[in-house]
């Protein structure tokens, strides 16, 4: 049996795929459902696209379970690439094949959620399509700073770090003199 390749979502909305199966992995980023048919917007690392699950369409097993699915579970997708301006993207993935990789908690993250609550839940606000963005910026940013200073020769090296206080266990702390102050070696 041959190996699936997956594609990335950037490589799919390539209008070279329009009318062609892909493969996708991914998770689910929105979901919403009428009954007979079910809009799930998943994401990758390099993007989102709707995807379309009808009734009738693929088995009644993978339907119940398209129904079910809850943001940031884990998916692998197989369908047919559409042009449809409605979607994000203006592209949609009309499914055949769906297959739940795992399911996903509850999403305790809604709409109007307060700063406190978002920074408490750091781990899951990260992934919305705003810190994505910003942390991809940031990314470019740090890298092109590193390229610029390797090209000319410098290196890069990370300084010990000192602090006032123990940390962590006493038995394996390393006490560093710092002119008239004792500090110790961060572990």
């Amino acid at each position: 049996m041959a190996a699936i390749n997956f594609e990335k979502i950037r490589n799919i909305l390539d209008k070279k795929n329009v009318d062609k199966p892909v493969h996708l992995r991914g998770w689910i980023y929105r979901t919403r459902s009428s009954g007979s048919i079910v809009f799930s917007v998943v994401r990758d690392s390099t993007g989102i696209i709707q995807v379309t699950i009808k009734k009738g369409n693929l088995p009644d097993e993978e339907f119940s379970s398209a129904q079910k699915t809850l943001i940031e579970s884990s998916v692998e997708i197989e369908g047919v690439l559409k042009e449809d301006r409605r979607a994000p993207g203006g592209y949609e993935l009309k499914v055949t094949e769906y297959r739940v990789i795992n399911s996903a908690e509850p999403f305790p993250i809604v709409k109007d959620q307060s700063p406190e609550f978002l920074l408490d839940q750091r781990h899951l606000w990260i992934r919305s399509q705003k810190l994505t963005a910003i942390l991809k910026i940031r990314s470019t940013v740090v890298g092109a700073i590193h390229k610029f200073f390797r090209e000319r020769g410098y290196y890069e090296f990370d300084a010990p770090i000192l602090q006032p206080n123990q940390c962590e266990g006493g038995s394996t702390l390393f006490e560093v003199k710092y002119y008239d102050s004792k500090t110790f070696l961060s572990q």
